[in-house]
């Protein structure tokens, strides 16, 4: 048979082949998420926060964006107004918290030294200095605050930030007081916190998961996980985990002295932040892109679908029912959940 009869033969069966192929579900695109628009912004979009009326991105040298929840509707803001009238450039901002009750915003400043600046939200076109947190301020891994409900003096807000290797939980007055509450001390870098009515959540880098009573902040249990972690959230008995190179880890912590690890997916890239809603599970793995599981058998959890497309992902948080994508490359993308 001739040589070249021999090559079409190949051919047709290397396509036949490939058509019966199974698809590789960890590279679908366009499938669970659909993309519904694009926010341009300036800057690195690194975290993505929000109240009742707007969606507030902290953008490293680029200052921080404010969009409208309802119509998108942009304000860039980069100049931080005085009490006195006088402005100062914002400086890298990468992270953010917001108190809407109070009209307070907080924030990480890398400007020569890491601070939290807290500012008055009130004027929707800037923001006015009312103080800062400095001192006890380094590396700031992580940062929330909230309102505190019935609270039994002036301090109307708690915030809590990871700093080098503490946990600190401080108590605000709503103006120019603050009061450490309490801190937690670990073996490693803090990186990331969250909290239920019972237990403060602790991620240390290279040791891993911590867990502390939340009444008198007393060691209660750990667990080491693959890789460093960086991020958790918690859902009922479930702690799910981004551990940089390990990827995605669920851990079990119904009993708290003594967690457990049930499943682990391994993403490609750094798997640096996620957020949670309902059975979803969105991952952010940096030049990974992001990664959507559904988390109803914790044990066994399953990629819904795999984004490459919105290029480097910083974070993602589900807002009004879509997904909020923060890409290094293309600013905040905007899924619909179909």
């Amino acid at each position: 048979m001739p040589k070249r009869i021999w090559i079409y033969i190949l051919l047709l069966s290397i396509a036949g082949l490939s058509s019966c192929a199974k698809r590789n579900t960890a590279y679908q695109e366009d499938e669970r998420l659909t993309l519904e628009r694009q926010l341009p912004i300036v800057g690195n979009p690194l975290d993505i926060q929000t109240d009742d009326n707007y969606i507030y991105v902290a953008q490293d040298q680029g200052g921080i964006s404010k969009f409208s929840r309802s119509d998108y509707t942009h304000t860039w803001i980069t100049k931080l107004n005085a009490l006195d009238g006088s402005q100062t450039q914002m400086g890298k901002i990468k992270k953010l918290a917001i108190v809407p009750e109070f009209n307070r915003m907080f924030y990480v400043e890398t400007n020569a030294t890491d601070r939290i600046v807290i500012a008055d939200t009130s004027d929707q076109d800037t923001l006015v200095y009312i103080f800062e947190l400095i001192g006890g301020t380094v590396s700031i891994k992580d940062l929330d605050a909230v309102s505190i409900a019935n609270p039994p003096d002036f301090f109307k807000m708690m915030v809590g930030y990871c700093s080098g290797a503490a946990f600190k939980y401080d108590r605000y007055d709503g103006e120019v007081l603050t009061l450490n509450a309490y801190s937690v001390d670990l073996p490693a870098t803090a990186s990331g916190y969250t909290m239920n009515s019972t237990h403060i959540f602790l991620t240390a880098e290279q040791r891993g998961l911590f867990i502390y009573d939340r009444s008198n902040q007393s060691y209660v249990g750990e667990i080491a996980l693959p890789g460093w972690a960086q991020k958790v959230k918690v859902s009922g008995n479930l702690a799910f985990v981004v551990t940089r190179q390990g990827g995605f880890n669920i851990v079990n912590i119904a009993n708290p002295a003594s967690p457990t690890l049930l499943a682990s997916y391994t993403t490609a890239g750094y798997a640096s932040m996620l957020d949670v809603s309902g059975n979803l599970v969105a991952v952010s793995s940096d030049s990974g892109g992001l990664y959507l599981f559904d988390v109803s058998d914790p044990t066994s959890p399953t990629l819904v679908q795999r984004l490459t497309s919105c290029g480097y992902v910083n974070t993602a948080k589900f807002i009004d029912n879509k997904l909020y994508v923060a890409s290094r490359d293309q600013g905040i993308l905007i899924y619909a959940i179909n």
